[in-house]
């Protein structure tokens, strides 16, 4: 899909489009992670099998506190709105920043339904309805997708994407909201809004605000920085490689939302130490099954892709791609003790060491952009992310008696290997096949065949020997 876009509306057009986006996208840092704390508070209010009056409380409380962060993202916008000209006028023409303009008014109307929709899913997921966000997504994107190809054959115009964005996000929330109220039998109101859990729901609200703000510098300090010191060419071409880092990022927490209610209910129920550990082995491979798939496929495979898919001119993407996800993959493979933090009540202490390895991310890429153009960009963030994963790690180690690396060597086992194995054959392929397609098709193929052929054979544990052996079961008696 963006390689479509970008066909279609080409390398500046395309800039200003992704250029307008990160410097919008910095008003999710008012977000304050009211999702994730609604379902932290719905799941240990069950887990303690609290009154349906409590349960309401919090939803109330939650809410109001949503909506008035929702007033001020807009009231924000208004500011946004009118700097944008002094921001980007020295790397955007007159025509350019009024496009920009227009565009954000669109971006800011999606940006307050995606937000308040992050928090009716919050209740939802509370409620262990973990399918109903994934379906709703699954239709928006075929949705949006059907929309926006028709739409740029006709008129090459990246205005339109965000008019198309914005009125999914809208219709999308109303339809939560509705569905939220029916299926769960709560009233989404200020009615019984509770100063005292929003005391105690405060200092969550303020880790996940910081952890917000260093996951879009982070995510966004790149291309912002590009987007005011170089051109909307160069935007585009690191755009590219932030497509494959956002897809990858976005597989690798989903296990880490869909465990929230298990882990909280663990924890509140007095597990700890080893055992709590051991209960994080298995979603943890999960996640380096889903990540390593992405990754060293990547690797393997991803030089071929991206000059099949964006063109020869945007090889580049690829190394700048694997520079971000490597460290993104470690990092994650221990995401699951997140939770931990969240039941407990610790996330703030996490959030303040992420804002120090993002601060050094920050002058970093600034640095480096300066020194050896677009490519420090990728090495700064990557650099950054590594200090972020050993600090991290010893703060598990010693603060929540998380086994650190008892948890990392039983989530790589059987796994890791053949997949390491899989993406060094794929790449060597890939890299002696001249003919695109062939080549993608040849080096993907050695890399499933490896990977995914060493972990069946002689990866697998007993549970997921198990689980293999009742799908097989399911598909012969099929």
């Amino acid at each position: 899909m963006s390689s479509f876009v970008l066909r279609q509306l080409g390398d500046t057009e395309y800039g200003v489009y992704q250029t307008i986006t990160a410097f919008a996208n910095y008003l999710i840092l008012l977000e304050f992670g009211t999702g994730t704390v609604m379902t932290r508070n719905i799941a240990a209010c069950r887990a303690g099998e609290s009154s349906q009056l409590s349960i309401q409380k919090n939803i109330s409380t939650i809410w109001s506190v949503t909506s008035g962060l929702a007033c001020a993202i807009l009231a924000v916008s208004v500011v946004f709105y009118c700097s944008i000209g002094a921001v980007y006028k020295n790397s955007l023409n007159n025509a350019q920043i009024l496009l920009s303009r227009q565009m954000f008014v669109f971006i800011t109307i999606q940006l307050v339904s995606t937000y308040l929709s992050q928090t009716l899913n919050g209740i939802m997921l509370g409620f262990e309805h973990y399918t109903y966000a994934s379906t709703v997504s699954i239709i928006r994107i075929i949705t949006r997708t059907t929309a926006i190809v028709l739409l740029l054959i006709n008129i090459k115009s990246a205005l339109l994407i965000t008019v198309v964005d914005a009125t999914l996000a809208l219709v999308q929330m109303l339809i939560t909201y509705v569905y939220c109220c029916k299926k769960n039998k709560v009233k989404i109101n200020y009615l019984n809004f509770d100063k005292a859990i929003l005391k105690s729901s405060l200092p969550m609200c303020i880790a996940l605000l910081l952890q917000t703000i260093i996951n879009q510098a982070n995510n966004m300090i790149g291309k912002f920085t590009l987007g005011v010191m170089m051109t909307p060419e160069d935007v585009t071409l690191y755009s590219v490689a932030l497509y494959v880092f956002s897809m990858f990022s976005a597989m690798v927490t989903i296990p880490v939302s869909l465990y929230t209610p298990q882990v909280t209910k663990n924890v509140v129920s007095g597990v700890e130490g080893l055992p709590l550990t051991k209960t994080l082995v298995q979603p943890s491979r999960l996640i380096v099954v889903i990540g390593g798939s992405i990754l060293f496929g990547f690797i393997a495979a991803g030089r071929p892709f991206i000059a099949l898919v964006y063109g020869r001119k945007y090889l580049s993407a690829w190394m700048m791609a694997v520079i971000l996800m490597v460290p993104m993959f470690v990092n994650m493979t221990n995401s699951l003790s997140i939770n931990v933090l969240d039941a407990k009540n610790k996330r703030l202490a996490r959030s303040l060491i992420l804002m120090v390895t993002t601060a050094i991310n920050i002058g970093l890429t600034i640095v480096l952009i300066i020194k050896i153009g677009i490519i420090g960009a990728a090495i700064a963030t990557g650099a950054s992310m590594i200090l972020q994963v050993i600090v991290i790690n010893i703060y598990y180690s010693r603060v929540i008696n998380i086994k650190v690396y008892y948890l990392y060597r039983h989530a790589y086992k059987g796994i890791l290997l053949f997949q390491l194995f899989g993406a060094g054959a794929g790449w060597i392929v890939s890299n002696i096949i001249d003919n695109l397609l062939v080549s993608l098709l040849a080096s993907g193929g050695v890399y499933v065949f490896v990977a995914f052929g060493g972990f069946l054979i002689f990866g697998k544990n007993d549970r997921e020997l198990s689980a293999f052996n009742k799908m097989k079961l399911k598909f012969f008696k099929r």
